[in-house]
């Protein structure tokens, strides 16, 4: 039987399962939809055409489900799509699509998002994902698996975070981060090589790690042609063509995009 608190107003409509658990003073929209397991702690919010799957856990002051942030938001039918095991700390927001885009915004599965983080109007995250204390994704942002944003950073719209990159704390990203990148520098972020404390925890083989520094070497010399002329090279290696990493790098810097790739060293 689902725990509602006396305190908590949840609408009649709101479709809970068995054993979701809503604490004081939480509010529950008439659109919303929980699977089993679901526990807000109290003082949250969640409403608009919310769907939560199995076991998420929403700390106090978080806020899901809520109008995008933008001039053109007025989309009734936007929705946020919430997969399971996700953590949302203290005053997480969590904003459904824009009539801009598709109207949807969706999170996967296992995601930490610690105190203040903000995941606005049509982003797209996948899973295991890490967004640390006031980090900002603005509208249309896409993260890739396994990616840890920093303390403070903010991304800015339109950019994809790869699969596995890692953003350092106060950094501002305006450029597409490749997968397994790691980005320093503050507000003139660039790139800085691989994420390879990640590769190691994520059990990757050492000698597919070092091939995938062979391949980064090769695709970021400045000095051996352009950009697109170091993708082709780096595409024409057997070697990099036997490694899923690399490829999964050539995969992300050759599919369309409204941004650059981010570039080691500071960004302009």
């Amino acid at each position: 039987m689902v725990k509602i608190h006396p305190t908590a107003l949840v609408n009649s409509k709101a479709e809970l399962a068995d054993d979701v658990e809503i604490g004081p003073f939480c509010t529950v929209g008439p659109n919303v939809k929980m699977d089993a397991g679901c526990r807000l702690i109290s003082h949250v919010v969640v409403d608009g055409y919310t769907t939560m799957g199995k076991r998420n856990l929403v700390y106090p002051f978080a806020t899901l489900g809520l109008l995008a942030q933008h001039k053109r938001s007025n989309a009734p039918d936007a929705v946020l799509i919430i997969g399971d095991d996700n953590t949302f700390r203290e005053h997480v927001t969590a904003h459904v699509g824009s009539e801009v885009d598709h109207k949807v915004t969706q999170i996967g599965n296992r995601n930490l998002f610690l105190v203040a983080s903000h995941i606005a109007h049509d982003c797209v995250l996948g899973d295991d994902i890490v967004m640390s204390n006031n980090a900002t994704l603005a509208g249309h942002v896409h993260v890739g698996d396994r990616a840890i944003i920093g303390g403070l950073s903010a991304v800015l719209q339109f950019t994809r975070i790869g699969e596995g990159a890692m953003i350092g704390g106060m950094c501002g990203i305006a450029r597409d981060v490749i997968p397994f990148g790691i980005v320093v520098g503050g507000i003139r972020s660039g790139l800085d090589g691989l994420n390879l404390i990640g590769l190691q925890r994520a059990g990757i083989a050492k000698e597919d790690v070092m091939t995938l520094q062979k391949a980064y070497k090769m695709l970021f010399d400045k000095e051996n042609g352009t950009f697109s002329e170091r993708i082709d090279r780096v595409a024409s290696v057997q070697a990099f063509a036997e490694n899923n990493l690399v490829q999964k790098v050539l995969e992300f810097v050759r599919h369309p995009s409204k941004n650059n790739i981010l570039q080691p060293g500071a960004s302009d």
